[in-house]
């Protein structure tokens, strides 16, 4: 197992790239993909359960008659009764104040109560109350002056509210209702109807509102998921590609890198234990060093949903573990392509060039943070890599069933094609350069090619 920790000690040796490229990174990438997320929420909250709320109209009241008793409870008593369902607005008592209030959107309806209107209305209640003991028709009662704005149809329904005030209003005074409802002899309540009946009718008609009212209900029942909140977490799981990719890219290549080179290797070679122990110490501390990085984006990502108010119960916990599942063949696929690279021999400075750019086209191809349909040419480019089948093989989790394997289980073996592809050339590279080298340094301890 020494193999094994001086490979974990080079890897900490330059925790540095790890830091920067999967944490650093990542962290950008869990806050691309909380903005889709948030935005799935709302748009999942939103349409969950159906509310109805009905428009409120903008209603003036203009009271002319404010400086009688009787017309002072009648137009408070109106305010009180459209504040329960209309929004009250101020206007000036002006020809110009009152057109423009109209016209420009202000004001939907526009109520006036001229002056003399109490004592006409008190007229009528008397009136009215005569004819009804002697049998004859009932005199037509005043009517208040009203203007609709016709930027909206807001105000011609809310006249009807106007006049059910006033409907309402002569009912309770004629039959003498007070605000508890209580009703007084009618004869009693015609010879005394002044502002003090007024007044108690208006508080009735006021708080018994709601009863006035055609009853309106809406039965809804919550609304199953959309897919929006799986797609949000599908974004945010494939972008995971980014981070993974280019930290394990430099940090698995730097690793057999460090192993790779010819002195290395003569001393690895020199040594008791054998190639085969050799070598799968070095596999070893990659695959702890993918299965940190993988068990960290998946901390990363529940903690992010946690965050925002997902469940990750709510989306089904056989999609979401075949999502980690994904990701933990896509970090593979990965390593598998740091190995490779280190085959070749490079330095430090081209395995970053190749891991950054590397993980860039990956990202950019996979369609992962792309919200429409990516070019041709650059689904053509991805399909090339292993982060176009990722991507597809979350995308198919979250929208399919779990049972169903057939949409996604072809993009997951190629991802895993991938990987033994990535494998195959690295053994490949590896084996031509320690021939070669075998075959150079044969050569110059020939002693017939000296002098």
């Amino acid at each position: 197992m020494n193999t094994c920790k001086t490979a974990l000690r080079v890897i900490w040796a330059h925790k540095f790239y790890f830091l920067l490229y999967l944490v650093g990174m990542s962290f950008i990438m869990i806050i691309i993909g909380s903005t889709s997320m948030q935005a799935a929420v709302h748009a999942n909250a939103s349409s969950s359960v159906g509310r109805f709320e009905p428009a409120q109209a903008k209603i003036a009241v203009i009271n002319r008659d404010y400086g009688s008793h009787v017309g002072r409870e009648l137009g408070q008593g109106l305010e009180q009764y459209l504040s329960k369902s209309a929004q009250s607005v101020r206007v000036d008592d002006e020809p110009q104040a009152l057109q423009d209030a109209n016209v420009s959107g202000k004001s939907d309806l526009t109520v006036i109560i001229p002056a003399g209107y109490g004592q006409r209305f008190l007229e009528a209640l008397e009136n009215t109350a005569t004819q009804d003991q002697t049998g004859g028709k009932a005199p037509a009662f005043p009517k208040v002056e009203t203007a609709a704005s016709y930027n909206s149809s807001r105000g011609s329904l809310a006249q009807l509210q106007v006049d059910g005030y006033f409907n309402g209003l002569r009912t309770a005074s004629l039959a003498g209702l007070g605000q508890d409802g209580s009703m007084q002899q009618s004869v009693t309540v015609i010879k005394n109807i002044d502002a003090g009946v007024i007044k108690d009718a208006a508080a009735y008609t006021v708080a018994h509102y709601a009863s006035n009212q055609p009853q309106v209900k809406v039965h809804a029942s919550p609304k199953d998921d959309d897919g929006t909140l799986s797609g949000g977490f599908a974004t945010t799981v494939s972008l995971a590609a980014y981070p993974l990719m280019t930290a394990l890219t430099v940090c698995v290549a730097i690793l057999f890198g460090a192993f790779s080179s010819t002195d290395r290797h003569r001393r690895l070679l020199a040594s008791p234990v054998r190639p085969s122990s050799l070598n799968g110490q070095e596999l070893m501390a990659a695959l702890i060093l993918a299965s940190i990085s993988w068990a960290y984006y998946v901390a990363v990502t529940a903690v992010s949903m946690t965050t925002m108010g997902v469940s990750l119960a709510s989306l089904g916990w056989g999609k979401v573990l075949l999502s980690f599942f994904a990701m933990l063949i896509f970090t593979v696929s990965a390593a598998a392509f740091g190995f490779m690279l280190s085959q070749f021999n490079p330095s430090s400075s081209l395995i970053n060039s190749v891991g950054v750019t590397f993980g860039l086209v990956v990202m950019f191809t996979s369609g992962a943070g792309s919200s429409g349909t990516l070019p041709p040419a650059m689904q053509t480019i991805g399909k090339l890599t292993p982060g176009w089948w990722y991507n597809s093989a979350v995308k198919s989790i979250m929208d399919s069933s779990p049972a169903g394997s057939s949409s996604w289980g072809l993009s997951l073996a190629l991802v895993m094609l991938f990987a033994l592809t990535y494998v195959c050339v690295g053994l490949m590279v590896s084996r031509l350069t320690r021939t070669h080298s075998s075959m150079d340094a044969s050569t110059s301890s020939d002693p017939s090619m000296i002098g």
